[in-house]
């Protein structure tokens, strides 16, 4: 017997009957092996193995679930470590303050748990899954989160239910629906549902229980009527349904479905800002960074018929795809804000955000729809929105809120009327160029064959409708081979220190791609509707998640006493089971 196991006051076979005894009592309670684990009491003196448990940075009891939790279900460490920061966040269940990697897993497995440990351990695991496989409460996802399931360092239960329930209501106040008085359902109920679904990555038509069983109502709305509600606070005119615009109105019913919901999102972004600004903390400090960029939503519907579907005499449109000439013909019903994507065989939604950046709290200040001309579409015949038109009204729609005092945009804005834009309200903008024109290629080549600089800083101007403004140009390596370089152009003359500072911080701009992943990820359902004003809607109801996603963590910093910028207490996926049980009171 090793010293440290005699230490123990219980020995090898009374800790694991006493740990079997446990995990048979919690299946009685619980319907799923995790939250059998997490749920078992372990005696500070069962494992004794670790040398300095002063020294240790995670308290005992949770890496022994850790242990207990890959044994029994069979994990390697590198499965382990994934699921700890999975989307079910298992690591707030077993007790840790953050998911931990291989390496520590591997470090702890083999330093802090001597053999005698590690034997107890993986008898102990065996023990439990054989008893849930008895109870038959052995499953391979993970159980939803419960709001006991979250805290962090200081923060109690009801600080992330309060906080969670603040932002909802700031986020969600505004929007409303025509409907009849006497509904069944208050709105409410039907937000409720679209946000658990937004949230939950479900589709509208997923079956009732699975919402129910986390809604505090006694009879929750169905798929179809949830359907028929969405449709209606989406429709532009009350008098009419997203069906009936015809090629009549003044403008396509896409900006009618923007010009509909944009207002009610924007009084949330209002109510969170000044939410921000009221507490005795710094949340938003103007003027802000911004960046603007596009997101698409794939779509898998082709706009072609098939050959069987073709009536007599019907004519085809003609277009080019790859370098050749194709002949397809074109179904009568095919979402006209739907776009080509960047691949030739790609279409979607795609929706233009601005989001405020760099140490302030991330909010998105706008959303805009973004319709781009199809292969087969005669440009001249249709209308688009240009990137510049795009830029425009995201600044307005920001300028609402806040004084924008730099922008952020990648080479996909690269036009003479996307700088025009910005820098008539005299916003400082750091937009990529494309690689093009004559001067590009010389002043790049003329680069490659310096033996003193390997970057170069010119200036120049530009002319848009009449408007001319000074502009500086970047040439940089790209970092990706010593032959390919990016460009930077910024407005005004500026010199190189001050133009390397506006490129480190254009840097902060990828945190809109990490919204974009975020929103899709956790906060955006799964849904085949076709219809523009839903597929606005969902998404713009993703952006409001997010927004309340991060105004939770905002109203929660003072409780863990940490920085902008800093690991917030609530991730993202956190929050899934939250707001559906905070979104809207029961009742109606």
């Amino acid at each position: 017997m090793t010293d440290t196991a005699a230490q123990r006051t219980a020995t090898r076979e009374e800790i694991i009957e006493d740990i079997a005894e446990q995990a048979d009592d919690l299946c009685h309670i619980h319907d799923h092996i995790t939250r059998v684990i997490t749920n078992i009491e372990i005696e500070d003196d069962w494992f004794t193995g670790y040398d300095e448990p002063g020294r240790a940075k995670f308290d005992l009891e949770p890496m022994v679930k850790t242990f207990l939790y890959m044994y029994a279900r069979g994990f390697s460490q590198s499965e382990l470590a994934r699921r700890l920061r999975g989307a079910a966040y298992v690591y707030l269940r077993l007790g840790l303050d953050r998911p931990i990697s291989q390496q520590i897993i591997s470090h702890n497995e083999r330093s802090r748990f001597d053999h005698d440990d590690r034997a107890v351990l993986k008898a102990a695991a065996d023990c439990i899954h054989d008893v849930c496989a008895d109870h038959d409460v052995v499953a391979t996802n993970e159980p939803a989160l419960d709001p006991d399931d979250v805290q962090h360092e200081d923060v109690s239960e009801d600080q992330i239910m309060n906080a969670v329930q603040r932002a909802t209501d700031l986020g969600f106040g505004e929007f409303s629906a025509d409907r009849a008085s006497n509904s069944k359902f208050a709105l409410e109920a039907y937000f409720e549902r679209q946000g658990y679904l937004n949230m939950a990555n479900a589709g509208a038509t997923s079956k009732r229980r699975r919402f129910a069983r986390v809604s505090e109502r006694d009879v929750v709305p169905h798929g179809s009527s949830h359907n028929r509600t969405m449709g209606k606070i989406a429709s532009p005119d009350p008098q009419l349904s997203l069906e009936q615009f015809g090629s009549g109105d003044s403008e396509p019913m896409w900006k009618r479905v923007r010009d509909e919901l944009l207002p009610p999102f924007h009084a949330g972004i209002e109510a969170i800002l000044d939410e921000i600004a009221g507490s005795d903390r710094e949340g938003i400090r103007e003027p802000v960074f911004a960046a603007i960029d596009i997101t698409p939503v794939e779509v898998f519907v082709s706009p072609f018929k098939s050959e069987d579907d073709v009536d007599p005499g019907e004519e085809p449109v003609t277009y080019t795809s790859n370098g050749a000439e194709k002949e397809k013909y074109l179904k009568d019903q095919f979402p006209d804000p739907i776009s080509g994507l960047k691949d030739s065989n790609e279409r979607g939604f795609q929706f233009a955000t601005i989001s405020i950046i760099a140490e302030d709290t991330p909010i998105v200040l706008g959303i805009e729809p973004v319709r781009d001309a199809r292969r087969w579409e005669d440009s001249g015949e249709i209308e688009t929105t240009s990137r510049g038109d795009i830029v425009e009204r995201l600044l307005e729609q920001a300028s609402q809120h806040v004084d924008i005092h730099k922008a952020f945009l990648d080479r996909g804005f690269d036009s003479l009327q996307v700088r025009d834009v910005i820098d008539r309200p005299d916003i400082q903008y750091v937009v990529g160029k494309t690689k093009g024109s004559s001067v590009d290629e010389e002043n790049i080549e003329e680069i490659k064959t310096s033996d003193v600089y390997d970057g170069r800083v010119c200036h120049g101007s530009a002319t848009y409708d009449g408007r001319t403004h000074d502009m500086t140009y970047v040439y940089d390596p790209s970092g990706r081979s010593d032959d390919d370089y990016v460009i930077w152009t910024m407005n005004g003359h500026v010199d190189i220190g001050r133009a390397r500072a506006l490129i480190a911080q254009y840097d902060q701009r990828m945190e809109i791609e990490s919204q974009y992943a975020t929103i899709k990820q956790h906060f955006l359902p799964k849904t085949s509707t076709m219809e523009y004003g839903k597929r606005f809607l969902y998404f713009l109801i993703g952006v409001v998640m997010y927004n309340v996603w991060r105004m939770a963590n905002f109203i929660l910093r003072d409780a863990v006493s940490v920085h902008l910028g800093e690991h917030p207490p609530i991730n993202a996926g956190e929050i899934i089971e939250l707001v559906a049980f905070c979104l809207f009171d029961p009742g109606g």
